[in-house]
């Protein structure tokens, strides 16, 4: 299992492997492109993860059944695995994918404050409440507990 980890101001390859408890080859081999950029994110081994999952991908999945299952759109699942929307699914092929109650959003170009708290139909306060910093730069990765209605 994986997770999702947002890079601060200071880290390092080495500080964020010593933070996961992984080696640096580990979040090379595991990362296509390893920024460290702070704001950017990066996938480490998962500690106790409740956010996201795994997904064994089935003959005759596409990346729209398996958006949909989710309930994520097929561009937010296909940059959260590093895929372009070209590319092809195959039979055991891990995805990422939120797990059950949970929505996420990756930040494009122009977003808002508003725009998000319409993306994800609530204030804008749990939004916030819920990640630890939103800079609103392209490809940010959000993400939000649905609240029960």
């Amino acid at each position: 299992m994986y997770e999702i980890y947002q890079v601060t101001f200071g880290d390092t390859i080495d500080s964020i492997a010593d933070k996961v408890g992984t080696t640096v080859d580990e979040l090379n081999k595991i990362n296509k492109v390893l920024s460290v950029d702070p704001g950017s994110y990066i996938i480490v081994p998962a500690q106790n993860n409740n956010v996201l999952g795994i997904y064994t991908v089935k003959k005759g999945d596409t990346p729209f059944s398996v958006a949909q299952d989710y309930n994520i759109s097929v561009d937010n699942l296909m940059m959260l695995n590093g895929l372009n929307k070209d590319d092809y699914l195959y039979p055991d092929q891990q995805l990422i994918v939120p797990n059950s109650g949970m929505n996420i959003y990756i930040t494009k170009e122009g977003d808002t404050i508003d725009s998000l708290t319409n993306n994800f139909n609530d204030s804008i306060d749990e939004v916030i409440s819920q990640n630890n910093k939103i800079y609103l730069l392209p490809d940010q990765l959000i993400m939000y507990q649905k609240m029960s209605m």
